[in-house]
């Protein structure tokens, strides 16, 4: 499937609380996908697989928006940033099904799947494009609605996911389509996606450290490169992660503050009102509504 590339870096934040594993799966359930504006991404350890029931929208994975309708499916490979959102006036659905790289390891003959699995096929695609792996994740999707599977079932049904994937490899190919980011900062932008919601870890001399920078340098580096400085880009991501919480779950503001990596809870409200226009309570409640 064709997509677009997208220039700017966008933070992400880790995915909390949004499906529960049984011996490695969350078999999918349809899930309503609702419109709204793209300004982070989200991440999680699994592998989702997902087919779009109805409607049309956006996908981003990484750097590159792919536009679903009705039949297309999704592959994406653990710890990728990645987010789906409905087009305005579509009532779009999907089922998705996340799969624990972990479930590999129970049989030691299919571990060597892992490397090529999260190193390979990443992307948005029509069944036609790759039929063999279609049809395998639509009997997976159909067989986790109708029944329930054995343990091993399940594992033999993942394992003929993985390998297809594993041979159809990396459809992004071209290093044109890479977010030109200098390779000197990449390991601050994975560092501040997995410690944001620690503010001990959060100064510019640890994440300058992670790169071997001296901080005023990297500073530079950073705003050059980003586009924002390094405190607004960190703010971005902690305030994504938190109106993640306040959509998926019932957990109280300060909770919510806690979780996302502020310390002071009236600086999270003024933070917040700031960027999205309203309290973090008035988010909820407006989430709760167009729901």
């Amino acid at each position: 499937m064709n997509y677009q590339i997208r220039k700017e870096v966008l933070p992400t934040y880790f995915q909390i609380g949004y499906y529960a594993l049984d011996h490695g799966l969350s078999l999918g359930t349809p899930e309503y996908l609702y419109p709204a504006s793209i300004s982070a991404l989200h991440y999680h350890h699994c592998f989702e697989l997902g087919i779009c029931l109805s409607g049309k929208g956006e996908t981003h994975i990484e750097n590159r928006i792919y536009h679903f309708k009705r039949g297309d499916m999704q592959y994406i490979t653990p710890n990728t940033p990645h987010l789906s959102q409905a087009y305005e006036g579509e009532e779009c659905k999907w089922i998705w099904t996340f799969i624990d790289p972990k479930i590999m390891t129970l049989n030691p003959e299919f571990q060597f799947l892992l490397e090529p699995s999260f190193e390979g096929f990443n992307g948005v695609f029509e069944p036609e494009e790759y039929p063999r792996l279609a049809k395998r994740i639509q009997n997976l999707m159909d067989r986790s609605v109708k029944d329930q599977l054995s343990d091993l079932d399940h594992f033999l049904a993942v394992g003929q996911i993985l390998i297809e994937a594993a041979r159809i490899g990396n459809i992004d190919k071209t290093l044109q389509n890479k977010l030109s980011i200098p390779e000197q900062i990449k390991p601050a932008l994975v560092y501040i996606r997995e410690n944001y919601s620690s503010p001990m870890m959060m100064s510019a001399e640890q994440i300058a450290k992670s790169c071997g920078l001296s901080v005023s340098h990297f500073r530079a580096l950073f705003k050059s490169s980003i586009g924002i400085t390094l405190p607004q880009y960190i703010n971005q991501t902690k305030l994504a992660a938190a109106n993640h919480l306040l959509e998926t779950t019932q957990k109280t503001i300060a909770q919510v503050a806690t979780e996302s990596g502020f310390n002071e809870i009236s600086y999270f409200n003024r933070v917040f009102q700031q960027v999205y226009g309203m309290t973090p309570k008035e988010m909820r409640s407006h989430l709760q509504r167009i729901r």
